[in-house]
């Protein structure tokens, strides 16, 4: 899925960059701030703003850089992820410099910059992905590895699976990278120093000799599977009441019926309840415990009841996904950070409440949107969005699956349609899009098969790759003169679009940038200067 999210934004930055052109910071601070556009291009480096409009992320680099600096705010706003893939394969580049503004390197973010030589990973970094760094000049210079181990500054990046025995990681160690001791099956024992803050996803995984390691009170945030398949986990002597922890962190759980975490729990790895599918029907969470992890609760079938105490103050990626059997979820205000897909799948989920009017979202969980109360009824057969103004914009995956979503409005106050906003929203037939939208993002009604027809309002500028593709029901869309640009495949597979109604000319349709895998929208009946509803 990563990958998939990495094509299709690298798909979508290309478009918007031809649309929005580049852009920089504002220069003079005796002028008026200009506003954040979506997509930046500076010096090689391509960026794009947040769904909430918060930060700008690294999405991708040209190949032929050599050296490049990541800038550390743009429009005022802070650069704080790299994603995934983002500079993979720039073979030239020698030299990276990563501003204290970054917190997350994704997955092979510089794999295969076999060039890169001098990087400086910052301690504002909390998250390193997978082999982030793999295959640089950096990795594979055997003067940068301490007895099997890859560290960049205070941050522990990978072991070499022949490490064993006893290992303890230096004093000053911030992150251990995902699947940093990935299948090291000879290491027995590791101490993990006070320093550290984040475990990564996998980081231990498959070390079936690893008997002993401590994690420290200082650890906010432990990864999907972290410890899974050791002598550790597989250990029955470890586990009380089905339950693993050590320390006060909760790494897994084999349970059925009600469960509560017992007291003094921090933290949840991620992927904790994973196996807990058709098993646990509630979970009680005690006031101890501050963060959730990715994936912790995905699968549990038939969880029905959780309630989310006011100490948790991060909930991670597809934290509770697939919990078809959930009704409700209430956030509390502690919530800072909620992780993209939090609530995929689940299908009986009525209402979430997210109360925290200052939470900020690195990326919209499933059925959530930016709104000023936090609050969003979706799931049932008609999603509410507050028309009060307090909602800018629909976030990437906003909607994602809610098969159940009958009907949409959006108001006014909405300027963006994220991308994958209403994906795969089988049910969704009737939408209403307020006179304020300037863009529909890529995906953004991807396979809404019973969607019949709809009317794009005059302030849409562009319409992003695959934005209805296969929505097969379509029948007749209202496209404005203002659209400038029809992103490459946006009416794909839409076979039953007989009419299109454009408000302006002949003329300025040719105008109009067209892009490939759009022959179901060419071969329509075009009608011109369209003055109707």
């Amino acid at each position: 899925m990563k990958k998939v999210l990495t094509l299709l934004l690298a798909l979508g930055c290309a478009l918007l960059a031809t649309a929005c052109g580049e852009g920089s910071g504002p220069t003079d601070l005796d002028q008026p701030k200009p506003a954040p556009v979506p997509v930046v291009k500076e010096n090689g480096i391509t960026y794009i703003l947040s769904d909430d409009g918060t930060y700008y992320i690294v999405t991708h680099a040209d190949a032929s850089l050599s050296s490049a600096a990541i800038a550390e705010t743009l429009y005022g706003l802070p650069v704080t992820d790299i994603f995934d893939f983002a500079f993979e394969d720039c073979t030239s580049l020698t030299a990276i410099t990563i501003p204290d503004s970054v917190t997350s390197i994704g997955n092979y973010a510089f794999a295969y910059c076999y060039s890169l030589a001098s990087v400086t990973i910052p301690d504002s970094v909390t998250h390193i992905g997978d082999e982030a760094f793999y295959d640089t000049a950096y990795y594979n210079e055997e003067s940068h590895w301490e007895k099997g181990v890859l560290y960049i500054g205070n941050h522990l990046i990978e072991a070499k699976e022949t490490i064993s025995g006893v290992y303890t990681i230096k004093a000053g160690t911030k992150t251990i990278a995902d699947e940093a001791f990935y299948n090291c099956t000879s290491l027995a024992s590791v101490t993990v120093p006070d320093s550290v803050t984040s475990i990564g996803e996998s980081a231990f995984c498959n070390c079936s000799s690893l008997a002993s390691v401590t994690v420290p009170d200082s650890v906010t945030s432990i990864g999907s599977w972290a410890f899974f398949n050791t002598a550790y986990s597989n250990e029955e002597s470890n586990w009380e009441n089905a339950g693993l922890y050590n320390g006060n962190h909760l790494i897994g759980a084999n349970v059925s019926g009600a469960y509560t975490i017992k007291a003094g729990t921090k933290t949840i790895a991620g992927g904790a309840f994973f196996f807990c599918d058709g098993a646990i029907t509630s979970i009680t969470i005690p006031d101890s415990v501050t963060s959730i992890g990715g994936r912790a609760f995905s699968g549990c079938t038939i969880l029905a009841s959780v309630t989310i105490p006011d100490s948790v103050t991060s909930i991670g990626k597809g934290a509770f996904a697939y919990c078809s059997s959930l009704t409700s979820v209430a956030i509390p205000d502690s919530v800072t950070y909620i992780g993209y897909a939090a609530f995929p799948g689940c299908d009986s989920l009525a209402s979430i409440t997210v109360n925290p009017a200052n939470a900020v979202y690195h990326s919209d969980g499933h059925c959530l949107i930016e709104t000023a109360s936090k609050t969003l009824i979706a799931g049932s057969n008609t999603g509410v969005i507050p028309s009060d103004g307090s909602v800018t914009s629909i976030g990437m995956a906003a909607f994602y699956g809610c098969n159940s979503l009958a009907s949409i409005t959006i108001p006014d106050s909405v300027t963006s349609i994220g991308m994958m906003a209403f994906y795969d929203c089988s049910s969704l037939a009737s939408v209403t899009i307020g006179d304020s939208v300037t863009s529909i993002g890529m995906a953004a009604f991807y396979d809404c098969s019973s969607l019949s027809s709809i009317t794009i309002p005059d302030s849409v500028t562009s319409i992003g790759d695959e934005a209805f593709y296969s929505c097969d029901s379509l029948t007749a869309i209202t496209i404005p003169d203002s659209v400038t640009s029809i992103g490459d495949g946006a009416f794909e597979y839409c076979t039953s679009l007989a009419t299109v109604y454009y408000t302006g000319t002949a003329a300025e349709w040719e105008t109009i940038g067209i892009g490939s895998g759009n022959g179901d929208l060419l071969y329509a009946e075009i009608v011109f200067n369209h003055k109707g509803n």
